[in-house]
């Protein structure tokens, strides 16, 4: 039995603000379904920040875990009061107590997330320095024996718009098709081989404006009222724009 446990956010989790992904069709399962008699744990959660993984999440992880899966970051980017030094030092700890409950460690590098989103240019800046901060640690949690990275700036179909959910923040199923298949290659280099192939999905043209719209009307709308001292005034007014 391959044991795979998932921490993390959305991202993993497959659950988003109007959007959702059938557990069976994210990356996590994918991949634990591809190794040979994998079983999954999860444990990500929407809206998870790099604290509420290490406090909330870490101390479920079952001892003697094949591999442990952790792709974080994204809500801390996106939260006013960012603070870089304290992110970096959590992703640190938490790789650290993932390395004596695993065998391999599966750690993710965030994308551009603001690419697809319209947002102001200030905006769009502030929220790639961000990203570049976190996988700054990641890198160097990477440094460590028995940690493997899953690159999304490097998975192709996350490049294009198909790959994207209609929020064009979570991953579509072939966006989580296309991570699964990227994450089985970055632990092959930890010797892992898989028991069957992930198979094969096919890659949708990308959501529409008029469903751009839809979505940011019934669910971005909202979810920016409710959060918008959380996410702050650029961003939150960033979500009307969308469509």
């Amino acid at each position: 039995m391959t044991v795979v446990v998932a921490l993390g956010d959305s991202l993993t989790c497959g659950e988003g603000v109007g959007v959702r992904v059938r557990p069976e069709d994210t990356w996590v399962a994918l991949l634990a379904r591809a190794l040979p008699a994998g079983r999954l744990v999860r444990l990500a959660v929407p809206g998870a920040r790099v604290a509420d993984v290490r406090t909330g999440q870490l101390p479920l992880v079952p001892g003697g875990a094949d591999i442990a899966t952790l792709l974080v970051g994204l809500n801390d980017v996106a939260r006013s009061g960012f603070d870089a030094a304290a992110v970096g030092a959590e992703i640190l700890e938490t790789v650290a107590a993932l390395r004596s409950r695993a065998d391999d460690v599966l750690l993710g590098r965030l994308h551009d997330a603001g690419a697809l989103l319209p947002l102001p240019a200030r905006v769009a800046q502030a929220t790639r320095r961000r990203i570049e901060e976190v996988n700054a640690a990641v890198d160097e949690a990477a440094r460590s024996s028995g940690v493997r990275v899953l690159d999304l700036r490097l998975v192709p179909v996350l490049a294009r718009p198909g790959g994207w959910s209609v929020d064009r923040v979570h991953p579509s199923p072939a966006g989580h098709h296309g991570m699964a298949a990227a994450a089985m290659e970055a632990l092959r280099g930890a010797g892992r081989q898989p028991g069957r192939p992930i198979g094969e999905v096919v890659e949708p043209r990308g959501s529409s404006r008029r469903a751009r719209g839809w979505w940011a009307v019934r669910h971005g709308l909202p979810y920016a009222a409710r959060h918008v001292r959380e996410l702050g005034g650029p961003i939150a007014s960033a979500v009307l724009r969308r469509c």
